[in-house]
């Protein structure tokens, strides 16, 4: 064993002198080589270490365990009724009303996943798949036609972040949603997004929405119901129903696509539901809503 230690170093030690003999020697040659690898090093070195000094400062200014756990503290609605018990106006600063996912039909979870998330329950907040397919596509259309931010991204920089579009805050944004990813189930992000996310027309997510835009519960939505509030996600002012109906219609369709698909509905389904009008309802959720008439 130690005979064959020995021949072993001796072996190395006469390797490495071989190599540093042929670099010296076509250093002497070709006298740019030096300065080259010796860059080549240091910029190996370096490099490593000023990102992980960046990751570490980016790091350093996140909300930590507690922030996050208090993430579905948001503002609600406060709803006044009248002597008939029937809704009569709201108070607000979000106009939100908090429900748990039992209270939101699957129609909703099933659309919103179809549209803004199909591999939601297989990454753990971040999908390197649809981040790539979203920059495949936006490359291919020389414009940005699709999106690779997953709902725990969503949530993480509804919640926590500016909207400013830097790579630094991309980068605060997938870190929150490892962390979100960790601390809460699935169903419960789900929740929280539904709770948060913004439909336009000043309501708060879905049980605002459902109520403000269709005059029902979240729980009594149907597919197409679901379908065209999920479709307001991507862009409240453009594909808000009281906005442009027209265009929210032709969004619905999209999501619809998309739910078929995907498999959350079958073609009977997704016929009926594509060729449903859409049915906007005034409730008390309307921010034009006159309060004065209560106090007489």
């Amino acid at each position: 064993m130690l005979r064959l230690v020995s021949e072993l170093t001796a072996s190395l030690r006469d390797g490495l002198h071989t190599l540093r003999t042929d670099f010296a020697t076509a250093c002497r040659r070709h006298r740019f080589l030096l300065p080259v690898v010796t860059t080549g090093f240091l910029v190996a070195a370096i490099v490593p270490l000023a990102l992980a000094g960046w990751l570490i400062a980016i790091d350093r200014h996140l909300p930590g365990g507690d922030a996050l756990r208090q993430i579905g503290e948001m503002d609600q609605a406060t709803t006044i009724y009248d002597r008939e018990d029937k809704p009569a106006f709201t108070f607000f600063r979000e106009q939100r009303l908090d429900v748990s996912l039992e209270e939101i039909s699957p129609n909703v979870v099933h659309a919103l996943l179809a549209i803004e998330d199909q591999r939601f329950y297989d990454h753990g907040g971040f999908d390197a798949v649809r981040t790539v397919s979203a920059a495949m596509a936006n490359f291919r259309q020389r414009r940005a036609v699709q999106g690779g931010s997953t709902i725990t991204q969503q949530l993480a920089r509804q919640s926590f972040l500016k909207p400013d579009k830097t790579i630094g805050r991309k980068l605060q944004e997938l870190i929150l949603a490892g962390r979100i990813d960790r601390t809460f189930s699935k169903p419960r992000i789900l929740e929280l997004y539904l709770n948060k996310v913004y439909f336009g027309d000043g309501l708060y997510g879905i049980e605002a929405a459902s109520r403000g835009y269709l005059g029902k519960h979240a729980s009594e939505l149907t597919v197409a119901d679901a379908a065209l509030l999920a479709g307001v996600v991507k862009a409240p002012s453009a594909y808000s129903p009281t906005t442009n109906l027209g265009r929210a219609t032709a969004r619905r369709n999209v999501v619809l696509q998309a739910m078929l698909d995907s498999g959350a509905v079958d073609r009977a389904t997704w016929q009926l539901a594509r060729t449903s009008k859409v049915a906007l309802a005034r409730s008390s959720l309307s921010p034009s809503e006159p309060h004065v008439q209560y106090f007489k």
